[in-house]
């Protein structure tokens, strides 16, 4: 019945339409014009115009409450049909009370509560002024679209007595097109309100703040954003003498009581006394906690200002809206400067870095505290030439608690960079040039990020050629220790290093805490790598064990798995981390002795613990084997015609090399045995390693040490043992039992073909 009805409906308005003839209203649903009923009541139409809101009282006037009396909304009223000039348009008179002051607020509001309608509702306060005309004083529009209508509720100073105010209420008419509902009743009210901002006005002259205290001055007021627009100033002193930091905190109700929320994000700005913004800050949504601060240092005497409102986004002219339910503190403190490496410029920067004087063998501990945004911490470490390798160490402790306030956010962004100068050219662009592309200006490590070396060797003048830089990972890295580094100095030359703390954080997430932390820097002999400056250390193998030992003293070094870097609490290193030079590598040579043929090989390496008493060394080793074809070995350098293998401890099941993949004959070929001073791996005999007859032909073969899946930052210290014997030899099972290893085809035998 219902369909049939629709279609008569729609029927008669095209056959109306295509005759030019004037249609009857007919009732809309939901305020879609297509679907409607030719059958139904429309609900009252009244308040159609600015004459009829003046003389009917029962239906057409508000009544505007004040003093904290209860809303009396306009209620049970519809925007229905098309019968005042195309629109319904409702017109209501509202007569203002007397004895309005600077500080009334008038507050308007209405909407749906219906859960959909098709109206974009709109209301437009309009004041009649003397002579008659009507200004319009305040718009708001439900703009929903698609969406749940939405609540409009407005607040702006109105201190006008007596006035004779006007709500035209009506859809917005989006694009020509405008929406009825005869389903759904929409509310208006009116009422005056007290603000309770006591500090109104202040949107242009500040309220002051006074500071009291000492050594740390404070003090707090408080504020509303009630109105549209709103803005709160409010201005505090800084005077006297030395360094002093400004901690700026903006907080709201907690817990957070507001449903619906309020109808901005808060945002601040700080402007010192020449009026340059300094410091700005803005919540990330509305349904949060009102929580702001910074910390800046004062770098000028005089009246600061603080500036609070409601954030306005880019290319947005709508007003922001004000809410009365919102109280928020703005609280200052102002506090002297207690980090002792600023001195009176401070050493925010390269050209004002601390001199930092250190002797050979010799450590120093610098203090400090990272007070302000932005606070860098710059030092120079001048190391005279001397005649043997060595390395500057660099460790930065933070203290987890302390501070004149708490942290500004909750997520430290902490680095440490190591740079150096680069000198060399005669121009500002030869010497960038140069710190870009030759490695004896900067070198550049096997990681390295161009983009991030580049921009610094770009960055000034001279340029800053990246040594190494550690990014605190917390809390993607739980409990990272990588703020921790060994760098190589070598010998007969003169080397100054720039050493840089900083919280490397952007916009909201910069931080600042107040906390102590030192920087512990050592120049320590590097007497391992003294000993290779010849050339790599020599040895022969023979039936008797052979030992070859040393000490990887700097480098973050290589790892097994990359993963671990980035998943294991407590690790070393950050996803973004850098050195130029990622580990120490000692070369070694060893030579057959004469053996020829295939030679079984027993190997196994020893890795000291920490000399103060550590339960595990401070990492494992890799052993970068290069072996050499026949031939003579040029002098000098690694032989020709070489095989590269790395050999390492892996704690797995493996296939040995003599049986093939497909077989899955896991066995363990590494065992790994700790006690109180060390920690041994050993390559089981079951693995059957050897050299086959093409190795052993060469006559020696190289193998360089590098550090392995650290666990520390201290020198690696190392002792490996090697024997060889004819091929093929004996060997017993762990479980009991034994073996002889494997006859071997024409390839010959081994991890070393």
């Amino acid at each position: 019945m219902r369909t049939i009805a629709f279609r008569a409906a729609v029927s008669a308005w095209l056959i109306s339409s295509l005759l030019g003839c004037p249609q009857e209203p007919v009732e809309c649903i939901e305020g879609t014009e297509a679907v409607c009923e030719d059958a139904g009541t429309l609900p009252p139409d009244f308040c159609n115009s600015k004459e009829e809101a003046e003389s009917d009282s029962v239906n057409c006037h508000l009544t505007v409450t004040s003093g904290g009396a209860m809303k009396a909304p306009k209620d049970g009223v519809f925007i229905s049909r098309l019968l005042d000039g195309g629109t319904d348009q409702d017109w209501y008179f509202a007569q203002a009370p007397a004895n309005l002051t600077a500080r009334s607020l008038l507050h308007v509001g209405g909407g749906y509560s219906a859960p959909q309608t098709g109206v974009n509702f709109s209301v437009n306060v309009l004041k009649e002024g003397p002579d008659g005309a009507l200004v319009s004083v305040t718009t708001a529009i439900d703009r929903h679209g698609a969406a749940a209508p939405r609540p409009v509720d407005v607040i702006l100073p109105f201190g006008d007595s007596n006035a004779r105010l006007f709500a035209l209420v009506a859809d917005e008419g989006v694009s020509g097109q405008v929406r009825v509902d005869n389903r759904n009743p929409y509310s208006v009210f009116m009422e005056i309100v007290e603000n309770p901002d006591v500090n109104e006005p202040n949107d242009a002259t500040p309220t002051s703040i006074a500071l009291a205290g000492s050594p740390i001055q404070q003090g707090s007021e408080t504020g509303y954003i009630a109105t549209d627009d709103d803005v709160d100033t409010f201005s505090f002193p800084v005077m006297g003498a030395g360094r002093q930091i400004i901690y700026v905190h903006l907080t709201g109700p907690d817990p957070h009581p507001m449903n619906p929320p309020p109808p901005y994000r808060l945002s601040y700005t700080l402007f010192d006394p020449g009026g340059t913004p300094v410091a700005e800050g803005v919540m990330a949504n509305e349904f949060l906690r009102i929580d702001l601060a910074t910390a800046r240092v004062a770098k000028l005497t005089g009246t600061y200002k603080v500036e609070v409102k409601g954030y306005r986004p880019p290319n947005t002219t709508l007003p922001i809206r004000g809410d009365l339910r919102v109280q928020y503190t703005v609280a200052v403190q102002l506090m002297p400067d207690l980090d002792t490496q600023e001195g009176a410029g401070g050493n925010d920067s390269p050209s004002t870095a601390k001199v930092v004087s250190l002797s050979p063998n010799a450590s120093v501990s610098l203090a400090g505290k990272l007070s302000y945004v932005a606070d860098e911490e710059w030092f120079v470490v001048s190391l005279p030439a001397r005649a043997s390798p060595s390395t500057l160490r660099y460790r930065v402790t933070a203290a987890t608690t302390g501070g004149r306030y708490p942290p500004l956010t909750g997520t430290p962004a902490r680095q440490v960079r190591v740079t150096k100068r680069v000198t060399t050219g005669a121009t500002a662009q030869d010497r960038q040039v140069a710190c870009r592309t030759s490695p004896a200006a900067c070198f550049r490590g096997a990681d390295s990020s161009a983009l991030l070396v580049d921009a610094l060797c770009n960055a000034s003048d001279p340029p800053q050629c990246l040594i190494a830089q550690r990014n605190e990972e917390t809390p993607r890295i739980p409990d990272i220790r990588n703020l921790v580094g060994a760098i190589p100095v070598f010998a007969n030359e003169a080397t100054e290093f720039l050493v840089m703390f900083r919280d490397e954080g952007l916009g909201a997430s910069k931080y600042a805490d107040d906390r102590d932390w030192t920087l512990d820097l050592q120049w320590l002999d590097d007497a391992d790598e003294a000993s290779r400056l010849g050339g790599p250390t020599a040895l022969t193998l023979s039936g008797a064990t052979s030992v070859a030992a040393g000490e990887l003293t700097f480098g973050y070094g290589k790892v097994s798995n990359p993963d671990q870097w980035f998943t294991r609490p407590g690790g070393l290193r950050g996803i973004n981390d850098y050195d130029a030079y990622d580990t120490d590598k000692d070369l070694f040579q060893f030579g057959f002795g004469g053996a020829m043929g295939d030679q079984s090989w027993e190997l196994s390496w020893e890795l000291m613990h920490a000399t103060d008493g550590g339960t595990r060394a401070p990492g494992d080793i890799a052993l970068e084997f290069t072996f050499c074809s026949a031939g003579p070995v040029p002098t000098g350098g690694l032989c020709a015609g070489s095989q590269e293998r790395i050999f390492r401890y892996n704690g797995s099941s493996l296939t040995p090399w003599y049986l093939p993949q497909s077989v899955s004959n896991g066995r363990m070929l590494f065992t790994k045995v700790s006690t109180n001073v060390s920690t041994t791996i050993t390559v089981t005999p079951v693995a059957c390693t050897c050299f086959s007859s093409a190795r052993t032909d060469g006559g020696v073969y190289f193998a360089n040490i590098a550090a392995l899946d650290r666990v520390d930052n201290d020198p690696i210290r190392y002792r490996i043992s090697q024997r060889i014997a004819p091929y093929p030899a004996n060997f017993t099972n762990p479980d009991g039992g034994g073996g002889s290893c494997p006859q071997v085809d024409a390839g010959g035998c081994g991890f070393a073909r």
